[in-house]
């Protein structure tokens, strides 16, 4: 007997529920269904000002066919017209594919998904190996602060706010986003373009030739230090041999391993490039030592992993060397010798082996970022990854350590 019936009247027809009771009770069965979600273009129509992202579905289906479990993010017409170029981009059917991919993340990130004052690792549909070379897709990070305003950093330090959050679809949640994420370019493009504080080190690998090392290996993280650290041991560059400088180049290159600063060890080891020495990962609060280098910068996106911003060069001929955990600043690990400066003032080493780019307007003069004029800016185009054996030549946030998630 079905709940609630037992007072029914006891009449029966045929030896079945009365009449009426069956019609109610299929009525009930065979036309009761779960409501769906709407289709990822009614979702996108139902906003105001995605025009342009709309385009983008109607003109790529292909890319938005079969989607299940995953969060796109609408960059709304707004986060277009700020790219300024949008007109040149979209004519490029490659550029364009790869910016879609790289805004349909492979998970279900909700708003509420992400803690407050921590970040979340995302990887996309990004997996083209003429734009990226990460295993998995491209990442994005989400953030959310104080405020419960959650932030999306893509590559060249270029971010957008969330301001429309968790719209359902039949596969899976849409975010409005106030930006365009560009996809990240390699270590050369990154410097040059959004971290001028980069360069020296970018210069040092193009002294010694080998730039490619850097930017055809996969899924690497690169310890880099700041132009700063290597103005205080000018002298020490100086007088350094290309070998030797290559051995100390290499100790700064983690390879085969793409490393979030949320995913440090407390008292572990790294394998380098350098022959296989090893760095130590010491955590202090929310401070993260790689031997005695501090991380100022952490979580650098580039085609090819990340890269972790240090405040001194690593030497592998000091691989204990351990940090002053007292200290505002950190000893040089190499013997200083002849002057050492810091400051935009200041010569930075290296500065002049970086390659000019086309349009060039001054000789580079030494000065912090080499006085280099580059014509590489694209204003958010994303470029294929060069993949021959010159790759890299001539071409043209204070850290926040948190509870972080990797999807």
């Amino acid at each position: 007997m079905l709940p609630g019936l037992s007072s029914w009247p006891s009449a029966r027809v045929s030896g079945s529920l009365p009449a009426a009771l069956l019609a109610i009770v299929s009525t009930f069965i065979f036309t009761a269904s779960p409501v769906r979600a709407a289709d990822l273009a009614s979702v996108l129509a139902g906003q105001k000002n995605l025009t342009v992202f709309s385009g983008l579905l109607t003109e790529y289906p292909d890319l938005f066919a079969n989607l299940s479990s995953v969060t796109v993010l609408a960059p709304n017409d707004a986060a277009f017209d700020k790219l300024g170029n949008w007109g040149a981009v979209s004519s490029n059917p490659d550029s364009v594919k790869s910016i879609i991919n790289y805004h349909i993340i492979n998970k279900l990130v909700t708003s509420s998904s992400i803690f407050k004052g921590a970040s979340t690792f995302a990887s996309t549909k990004l997996t083209d190996p003429a734009y990226t070379n990460v295993t998995g897709g491209q990442t994005l990070i989400l953030t959310k602060d104080p405020s419960e305003s959650i932030a999306v950093t893509s590559g060249f330090a270029t971010r957008g706010t969330l301001i429309v959050e968790d719209l359902k679809f039949d596969g899976g949640l849409v975010h409005v986003i106030d930006s365009v994420m560009r996809v990240p370019g390699s270590i050369e493009e990154t410097a040059r373009e959004a971290y001028t504080d980069l360069t020296a080190f970018l210069g040092a690998l193009y002294a010694v030739g080998i730039v490619s090392d850097f930017t055809q290996l996969g899924n690497v993280t690169i310890f880099i230090p700041h132009s700063s650290a290597f103005q205080e041991l000018a002298g020490t560059f100086s007088s350094m041999g290309q070998d030797q400088l290559k051995r100390v180049l290499n100790y700064h290159l983690i390879p085969k391993t793409v490393l979030h600063s949320w995913q440090f060890l407390d008292s572990s080891a790294l394998t380098t490039n350098s022959g296989g020495i090893k760095v130590n990962i010491e955590l202090d609060a929310n401070s993260i030592y790689i031997n005695s280098a501090r991380i100022i910068q952490a979580d650098i996106l580039i085609d090819n992993g990340l890269v972790q911003m240090i405040d001194n060069v690593l030497n592998p001929d000091v691989p204990n060397a351990k940090p002053n955990l007292t200290a505002a600043t950190q000893t040089p690990v190499f013997d200083v010798s002849g002057a050492a400066q810091t400051g935009t003032g200041a010569a930075t080493p290296f500065s002049n082996d970086i390659p000019c780019t086309v349009s060039c307007l001054v000789k580079p003069t030494g000065t912090l970022g080499g006085g280099v004029q580059s014509s590489l800016s694209r204003a958010g185009v994303p470029a294929p990854r060069c993949t021959g054996v010159l790759a890299g030549a001539g071409m043209g946030l204070g850290m926040a350590i948190g509870a972080m998630i990797a999807l």
